[in-house]
């Protein structure tokens, strides 16, 4: 294999302004829109469900702040893989990139993707179909895979352009609700006999359950250290853009939230469900009428679209170094020598996304996506603490501030998150662990068969 194929081939080209929009990007998805809903579902108050969006926001930030440390110290291609590597030894790396490919890159780009078609559905007023949705889910995942093979700067560009479009378009769905009147001509926000249920009444286990779909909101705040191998000046770069990046979203999404809060109340967002009548949407009839709802669903479509696109971007690259250390399939990190993208990868998870989307609700995939995510942020942040007292000298242009205070409040964050996750684990999140779980004897079944064709001499 020519070096052109592996790691060392990747081209640092990604600048401070572009790398904060890739976080923005990879963080704006499908959340805001959707799923206030569950969360005041589950919180079973708004001021309980303000304090969880507060809360998210916080535990993002010091998780970002946390992660710069590392990211800066430790610049390679990957990002979590090698912090846990370093740190843990291969079992845990492979079993990071194992989730990757098996559950989490399908998981967050079969949740885009499948929003992105009810999007699509209610823009045309179509009437809610499930076989369609997939279909139309698959065409949007095989569009952003091709867009993601043209070269990281050509996808990271393209994705620049579209997170400044819809950061702008978050900004004025929270000012319709902060500011606008809400509009008595349109249509009262109804409760069907198959609107889900709500708690009865605010509990901790209702706030943590909530937590679970709230982090999914939040989550992409990680995914720009996956770039880290081809970020220009690393160390001032990857601090800089998670800082400001995470801070950014945090403020957007506590407007917006307060915008529901104002003209949805706890029952609108109880009758708030998917596509057409999902929370955005209902926030846009009630304001801005039927072409406010009109160009709710033009944005919620572009923001699915340029959330697949950067999931793919980053999390292909995570098998780029574990190909290059042994630890998994070498095909599947082979970089392309003319567009120096893993692009085996990127097909590979789209293919996997699709697969997921044939079968999978949007609230099966997002909560799966967070199960099986945060043990591997928890085990990166303890990372800090384990590495500060094993490699002193390992230089650090950026330090956590106020450590340790600030990993110890994501660390009982995440606590409280996994809490939540096993209250409300339906099959499907269980079903996601177990996969992640089955990853500890493949990878040590894998080591065995690595070892075996190393032939003495």
């Amino acid at each position: 294999m020519s070096d052109a194929s592996g790691e060392t081939s990747m081209r640092r080209v990604i600048a401070t302004p572009l790398a904060i929009l890739l976080v923005i990007n990879a963080t704006i998805g499908t959340g805001i829109f959707k799923t206030p809903a569950k969360v005041a579902r589950a919180a079973g108050s708004m001021p309980v469900a303000l304090a969880v969006w507060l809360a998210g926001a916080v535990i993002a930030l010091c998780g970002a702040l946390s992660l710069a440390e590392l990211a800066a110290a430790i610049p390679r291609t990957g990002g979590l893989y090698e912090y846990l590597r370093r740190t843990y030894g291969p079992t845990p790396a492979f079993l990071f990139g194992w989730s990757k490919l098996t559950v989490l890159i399908p998981s967050a780009v079969g949740g885009f993707s499948r929003l992105g078609a009810e999007a699509l559905a209610a823009l045309f007023d179509l009437a809610p179909n499930a076989t369609r949705d997939s279909a139309v889910a698959i065409v949007i995942l095989a569009l952003c895979a091709g867009v993601n093979v043209l070269g990281v700067r050509e996808s990271a560009i393209q994705q620049g352009a579209i997170t400044s479009a819809k950061y702008v378009g978050v900004a004025l769905l929270a000012a319709a609700g902060l500011f606008a009147s809400v509009s008595l001509s349109a249509a009262p926000i109804a409760l069907s006999a198959d609107t889900p249920a709500f708690a009865a009444s605010p509990s901790f286990t209702g706030a943590f359950t909530a937590l679970v779909s709230c982090m999914w909101a939040y989550d992409g705040w990680a995914d720009l250290s996956s770039l880290s191998g081809e970020v220009k000046d690393p160390g001032r770069t990857l601090p800089r853009a998670l800082f400001v990046g995470t801070l950014a979203v945090g403020v957007a999404y506590l407007a917006a939230n307060f915008g529901y809060a104002r003209v949805l109340g706890l029952d609108g967002l109880r009758a708030s469900t998917t596509g057409s009548h999902m929370a955005a949407s209902n926030l846009a009839a009630l304001t801005l009428g039927a072409a406010g709802q009109r160009a709710l669903a033009a944005l919620v479509l572009v923001s699915c679209v340029g959330g697949c696109m950067s999931s793919l971007l980053t999390g292909s690259r995570v098998f780029v170094p574990l190909a290059t250390d042994g630890l998994f399939l070498r095909g599947l990190g082979v970089v392309s020598p003319r567009t120096r993208v893993p692009a085996r990868a990127v097909v590979v998870c789209s293919v996997l996304g699709a697969f997921y989307v044939s079968f999978r609700s949007f609230e099966q995939l997002t909560d799966g996506f967070v199960v099986g995510y945060f043990p591997f942020y928890a085990l990166a942040v303890i990372a800090i603490f384990v590495l500060r007292r094993r490699e002193p000298e390992l230089p650090r242009p950026f330090r956590v501030p106020l450590y340790p205070i600030v990993p110890i409040v994501f660390l009982l964050g995440a606590a409280a998150l996994m809490i939540g996750a096993a209250v409300d684990a339906d099959r499907s999140a269980l079903l996601s662990f177990a996969v992640v779980l089955a990853g500890i004897p493949v990878s040590l079944l894998y080591r065995q068969r690595a070892r075996a064709r190393i032939v003495p001499r």
